[in-house]
């Protein structure tokens, strides 16, 4: 990955004569990228971890660097009708996650018991959503963006974003 960002770093941007580089943000999971993201880029996206990760990713960037997190979601009413949404979600993000898994206390994984799958996919009302949202800010997070999940995934949730907009802080 740093032979990739030096050779970025020398590559022509914009038009002729525009000396600076953009600012970029590395998609990063483990300390060793999130560490690279805090010495070379403005900062790091992660993507679907709990928000016991995201304190993690806070200290390693520091508190310079942007952290924009990504929650996986999925928005209902009853909380039964996500459940195998969600455990399906959770073990597709599973692979490799599985070690910084462990060392947040989830000895086995694999298993995908209730608390992991609670842990790697808020599943239930947009109030619920909401309150993760907030956890990750809490915990040090820049920027929450959601990816949510839905039984339909070829039909736009309209409906559900303009639930979830409701209750999202501003």
């Amino acid at each position: 990955m740093r032979t990739y960002l030096d050779a970025l770093d020398t590559a022509p941007f914009g038009p002729p004569g525009t000396a600076a580089s953009p600012n970029r943000v590395l998609a990063a999971l483990d300390p060793g990228m999130l560490a690279l993201a805090a010495e070379r880029a403005r900062g790091a996206t992660v993507l679907g971890m709990p928000v016991e990760y995201t304190r993690t990713a806070r200290t390693v960037l520091g508190d310079d660097g942007l952290l924009a997190i990504t929650q996986l979601c999925v928005l209902s009413h009853d909380r039964t009708d996500t459940a195998d949404l969600a455990r399906a979600t959770a073990a597709a993000a599973l692979p490799n996650r599985r070690q910084l898994l462990r060392g947040l206390g989830h000895q086995n994984p694999d298993a995908l018991d209730d608390r992991l799958v609670d842990a790697l996919v808020i599943h239930g009302h947009a109030e619920d959503i909401a309150h993760r949202v907030q956890a990750h800010l809490d915990a040090g997070a820049d920027h929450v963006s959601l990816h949510l999940v839905t039984t339909t995934p070829d039909s736009p949730p309209v409906r559900q974003w303009g639930q979830l907009a409701a209750q999202l802080p501003v």
